[in-house]
């Protein structure tokens, strides 16, 4: 029995350091973060690099000052999110939490706020090319040393929530959907570590190291279902969460068990037996030891 337990373990241990090396899926709010950073970055070299000659020296140095605050937007990598609209990709100028838009953001930080609350508040899903009807707009850009194209080139726009790769068509994020599979090991996860929990309060008759055994096998068994997942969205990380929270604890447990010093086994603190009264009455009789 304690070898097959002490199998049991090595071979799980052995699973769980496979699946920590494997790349688990990464939220949709993850997966954006990274495109428009990737965006960003991309658009600030390329206009880094694109030769304007026909510049005066007052547009350069405004251009590079813009091109250094697209820099810190990246960097800071807080962007707008798609609420408004689950069926298609959008600009979105203001989000509802406020967060700016990168062409949102450049109008803002060079001095022109309530331009920003203006478009926002009639056109808040326009794209900058929709725009070149605006006087302000215009002078802006000729101020700053960018062209409507570059404008338009700066911003993006905001795929719908829970889908790869923003793709509004695509099915949800395959790291919110909780699928059968991993519904399935979940719950025999977190039933092992409760099997493996009870067993180890209420039968006193296997040894200590056998209950140690059993609660890291179940707790790392826990860990390797949920852990991965714990951080996503949904019911994929609802679950993972459980997993690796009640499988954490059974670990713990397991390995406070095998660490103390074995002791005799005790008395079952739980036990039903036969029961026989006056008048010949009879039954069954449970007795709880404290």
């Amino acid at each position: 029995m304690r070898k097959a337990l002490v199998f049991t373990t090595v071979t799980i241990a052995a699973l769980v350091a496979a699946r920590w090396q494997a790349r688990a899926p990464i939220s949709f709010a993850a997966a954006e973060q990274i495109r428009l950073r990737a965006h960003f970055d991309s658009v600030e070299r390329e206009l880094r690099a694109r030769d304007v000659p026909g510049l005066t020296p007052a547009q350069r140095a405004a251009r590079t000052r813009l091109l250094d605050i697209l820099h810190r937007y990246q960097v800071r990598g807080v962007f707008p999110q798609n609420i408004d609209f689950p069926d298609r990709d959008v600009p979105v100028f203001i989000d509802w939490r406020g967060t700016r838009c990168g062409f949102a953001y450049l109008i803002e930080q060079t001095g022109h706020e309530d331009l920003v609350q203006r478009i926002a508040a009639t056109r808040n899903n326009a794209l900058a090319a929709e725009l070149k009807g605006e006087a302000e707009v215009g002078r802006w850009l000729t101020e700053n040393g960018i062209t409507l194209a570059e404008a338009t080139r700066i911003q993006p726009t905001y795929g719908c929530n829970d889908r790869p790769r923003g793709d509004c068509a695509a099915a949800p994020f395959p790291s919110t959907i909780a699928s059968d599979g991993y519904k399935t090991a979940s719950r025999l996860a977190i039933a092992s570590n409760a099997a493996t929990f009870t067993l180890s309060v209420l039968e006193d008759h296997l040894p200590r190291r056998t209950k140690g055994i059993a609660g890291v096998a179940s707790g790392v068994l826990g860990l390797a279902v949920g852990a991965p997942y714990a951080g996503n969205a949904g019911g994929r990380g609802m679950f993972a969460r459980w997993d690796a929270g009640v499988g954490a604890v059974s670990l713990v447990l397991g390995i406070v068990r095998l660490a103390t010093p074995g002791e005799p086994a005790a008395q079952s603190r739980v036990s039903v037996g036969p029961w026989f009264g006056a008048r010949g009455s009879s039954g069954l009789a449970g007795r709880v030891t404290f």
